[in-house]
């Protein structure tokens, strides 16, 4: 077995290395820049405002880092011209990676005990490329390999770092797949274009915001953005993948499926900013949600059948080092029960409000908190089988959820969901990064709210119909097949009622990580850098994310009676008390199924960059 991954990882190298696998900061915005680049305004050595979505161009790379040796302090300087020399000595970088990941996981409940491994390597050149006074190039080709699939032993709600889920090449005991990124620029650092193939992410909450998650997979994307004094604006137009209304096991992905996000943001005072932004995301090319026009009318004119959200971030900075941010992220609200104040009602929002902290001259470089909650069915939709019926099949096409390739674009948490967030960041030593987390996170799954009525509508659907999985695969609606239906029926509970954390088995995320990078001093062959990583996470009620109802489905006799489940009864009544006695047996067993386990993560890695 060794011996075979061995040869894997080998294999891998060496053809990665004679295809020039390649990647960089203006493509990558989980790059440790963007960090850096947050505090560094915050702290006021940045004479402009950031760019609202990163990944950034080569352009503003340049001039934050100019600005930051031209009026930061003796370390800040001597990190920005290391960074600068990273990134800018030259128009490729070499590197190898290779690591090592097991996951321990004990079942409290039943008192076992079963682990995971993986073995994961990548290989890659990567460059930041000026080509002219105003165009640029940004580039990631790589591959990427391991042994066993990420879902195996990754930590809850932590999406994978690669862009590599789909269609893998066997090597051995590996499964190998492209890693690439690439984009190219035009303009100046303040007002550009960009057009290529990457992740986004927008807002202060990096790697986790309500919006646009740069955690995310990446998409072929178009932004513009123009950054002023007062004023700013920026959009971006992605190609993205869809799946099926029903979550599937195989990898099975449709094109034609959009993403549309603009945004505007005034500063009326130094201290504060104050964005408003719309996102859509619709099947089939419609080019204009490129105008900066409002989606909420664009939408309209079509028919107003494309999912719009929109949503309103606030910045505050109280003192220097410090931000208080706030984004509300609108999916789906019932005006009319908000203004007679009646909140259990339609109200599809997520909400994330939390402190940045970046003192000057500490060992503790960054510090972060926030309070995330992601109100039941936000990001889920549904998309029926023709746009004139209102019928629901899980074989078809969704181009309508909030997520690309089966990965929720912005929140990695479920509908249903809140989570408490901690951070810091340490630099004890030089060329030593030391990184602290803890997440409390709960979770309930809507289904098992259900009343019986609604439960019954489940069981009697037709096999792999519908999710009841409380993931953003799992919407509001039943197919409607009758004659000259053209719009689905509500799912009572779901549709008329709050339904926020009325389950009554929530599971409860808690994990604590440490993780810690050494790079080795650069010498003419290069440089290493060293990874660890631990993480232990503690769930309760584990499986609340499962289905809780699976459809049977029935038939309709010519005699007038209906066969479910084995049985015929003679009424549509009688089937359906069977169907809640049935409904009734699942949510029973999916009950006697949850359980409470304790994960343990390690992960340790090292690279090499030429």
């Amino acid at each position: 077995m060794m011996k075979k991954v061995k040869k894997a990882i080998f294999a891998l190298i060496g053809f990665s290395l004679l295809t020039s696998v390649f990647a960089q900061v203006s493509v990558d915005p989980n790059d440790k820049f963007y960090a850096e680049a947050q505090g560094w305004e915050l702290r006021g050595l940045i004479k402009s405002k950031l760019p609202m979505l990163r990944p950034y161009p080569v352009a503003t790379i340049k001039k934050i880092l100019e600005d930051v040796i031209e009026n930061g302090e003796e370390e800040d300087v001597e990190f920005a011209k290391t960074e600068y020399e990273r990134i800018f000595s030259k128009p490729y970088n070499v590197y190898a990676k290779l690591g090592f990941d097991a996951k321990s996981t004990q079942n409290i409940t039943e008192d076992s005990t079963e682990s995971e491994k993986n073995i994961e390597g990548e290989v890659g050149v990567a460059g930041d490329v000026v080509l002219g006074e105003k165009v640029a190039l940004g580039y990631k080709l790589g591959i990427y390999g391991e042994t066993e699939p990420y879902e195996n032993w990754a930590a809850y709600a932590v999406n994978k770092s690669q862009d590599s889920i789909f269609d893998a090449t066997t090597l051995g005991s590996m499964e190998a797949y492209l890693n690439w990124n690439v984009n190219v620029q035009y303009g100046s650092s303040d007002v550009y274009g960009s057009a290529g193939l990457s992740r986004i992410g927008f807002g202060p909450f990096l790697g986790d915001g309500l919006a646009l998650n740069e955690t995310s997979y990446h998409s072929a994307n178009l932004v513009f953005n123009a950054t002023r004094e007062k004023w700013s604006y920026t959009s971006v137009y992605e190609s993205i993948g869809a799946t099926r209304n029903y979550k599937t096991n195989t990898d099975w992905l449709q094109n034609d499926k959009f993403l549309a996000f603009h945004a505007i943001q005034f500063r009326p005072f130094d201290f504060l900013d104050v964005t408003y932004y719309e996102n859509v995301v619709f099947g089939g090319t419609n080019i204009s949600y490129l105008f900066p026009a409002p989606y909420m009318a664009i939408q309209g004119i079509g028919g107003a059948s494309d999912n719009v959200q929109m949503g309103l971030l606030f910045e505050v900075k109280p003192a220097k080092g410090l931000l208080w941010a706030t984004d509300f992220f609108a999916d789906d609200l019932a005006l009319d029960d908000i203004v007679k104040l009646n909140f259990d009602s339609k109200l599809r929002f997520g909400l994330q409000t939390g402190l940045v902290f970046v003192p000057e001259k500490s060992a503790v470089s960054r510090m972060s908190v926030d309070y995330q909650v992601i109100m039941p069915y936000v990001y889920s939709h549904w998309d029926y089988e023709s746009s004139n019926s209102g019928v629901i099949e899980g074989t078809t096409v969704n181009r309508q959820n909030y997520m690309n390739a089966g990965i929720n674009i912005g929140s990695s948490l479920d509908p249903n969901s809140d989570k408490v967030s901690f951070s810091a960041r340490f630099n004890p030593a030089k060329r030593l990064t030391l990184d602290f987390t803890t997440n409390f996170i709960r979770h309930a799954n809507s289904a098992e709210a259900f009343d019986d009525e609604d439960a019954a509508q489940y069981v009697l659907a037709k096999p792999n119909q519908y999710m009841t999985d409380g993931s953003a695969y799992m919407h509001q609606l039943f197919s409607d097949s009758s004659d000259g239906a053209t719009n689905g029926k509500h799912v009572s509970q779901a549709w008329d009622c709050l339904g926020f954390m009325t389950s009554d088995h929530k599971m409860y995320v808690c994990q604590a990580g440490l993780g810690a990078t050494y790079d080795l001093p650069k010498n003419r062959g290069g440089q290493f850098s060293l990874k660890l990583g631990y993480i232990f996470e503690y769930v309760k009620n584990a499986g609340v994310d499962t289905n809780v109802y699976s459809g049977l489905g029935y038939t309709s006799n010519s005699d007038g009676t209906y066969t479910f489940n084995g049985a015929t009864y003679s009424s549509e009544e009688e089937m359906l008390a069977a169907a809640k006695t049935e409904a009734e047996r699942q949510k029973h067993e999916w009950v006697e199924q949850l359980y409470d386990k304790v994960n343990h993560y390690f992960s340790v890695g090292v690279k090499y960059t030429y």
